[in-house]
């Protein structure tokens, strides 16, 4: 069933053409804001529905691909399942959902989250960072900058290791989503067909914690996006959405489109006393030779 909703944006602000948007970790800084940038919800947008139609839109073309999956069903609450098991099978669908044969070089998990919009729901393990559920991210966005992947990729590998696999290979970044149990009637997640936003659209932004700088995006209203969703998406189907392409940054190339899909959490209203929704999501670094 196609919708209309408003989804949250960033909102212009003087302060933002000086500095870029920062959010600080509490307790990280205490010299300047927690927050310097403001959301705002943009007009309604219709965000449509791909049930019965999944198989015209693809990663190539729209930058994102619902489908059927039947992973190896494990406890969620084990992490040792889900780094042995899941992510391994995540990128094994991710591998063959591309489809470039011997042109796929190698593929490298650098991050993974579950989400419960229930904010109070947490999993007890050595690991609270990892195992704790998160919120859902309810703005559009997405998660990584360029500046952002290639952090994350010197972040995960060797300096020499990074310099011959961003030479040799084209470099992107998916996100591997998917319900955790049942079906998602509240919260689920909307994608924009990537060739309807601009890099215009976007203004990076800085994750400040203990560890690092975080760099990703937040994007602004544009009537042209075009945003999609599954309805009563279930834990045996999957979005896969593409974050980062090294493709994109040939100065040669004029495309003007965005290096990933902008996405969001979104309400539906008639839903509201639903079942928390649940989900994984893993982020996933590609070499390929196209």
């Amino acid at each position: 069933m196609n919708l209309h909703t408003r989804f949250y944006y960033l909102s212009d602000s003087p302060l933002l053409k000086k500095q870029k948007p920062y959010m600080v970790r509490a307790g990280v800084l205490k010299t300047i804001p927690t927050c310097n940038y403001r959301l705002k919800l943009g007009p309604e947008q219709l965000v449509e529905d791909v049930r019965g139609s999944t198989e015209k839109f693809t990663l190539s073309d729209h930058g994102f691909k619902f489908r059927s999956w039947s992973p190896t069903e494990i406890d969620w609450d084990d992490e040792n399942q889900i780094l042995q098991t899941f992510l391994p099978e995540a990128k094994a669908l991710l591998r063959e959902e591309l489809g470039l044969g011997d042109a796929f070089k190698r593929c490298e998990v650098f991050d993974w989250r579950m989400r419960n919009t229930d904010s109070s729901t947490r999993i007890k393990s050595v690991d609270k960072g990892r195992m704790t559920k998160i919120r859902q991210a309810n703005v559009v966005h997405i998660d990584q900058s360029p500046a952002g992947a290639f952090d994350r990729l010197h972040r995960l590998l060797p300096k020499e290791e990074v310099e011959e696999l961003a030479t040799k290979y084209r470099v992107q970044i998916f996100n591997v989503w998917r319900p955790l149990k049942g079906v998602i009637s509240q919260w689920p997640l909307a994608i924009c067909d990537a060739r309807t936003s601009t890099m215009s659209d976007l203004d990076e932004m800085e994750h400040i914690t203990e560890e690092f700088v975080r760099t990703s995006y937040l994007a602004k209203y544009n009537p042209q996006h075009r945003f999609y969703y599954l309805s009563r998406m279930t834990n045996q189907e999957v979005c896969i959405f593409k974050i980062f392409d090294s493709a994109y940054l040939n100065p040669k190339d004029d495309r003007q489109e965005t290096v990933g899909c902008p996405h969001t959490a979104f309400k539906i209203e008639e839903f509201t006393a639903s079942a928390p929704r649940e989900s994984i999501e893993a982020r996933i670094f590609v070499f390929s030779e196209y």
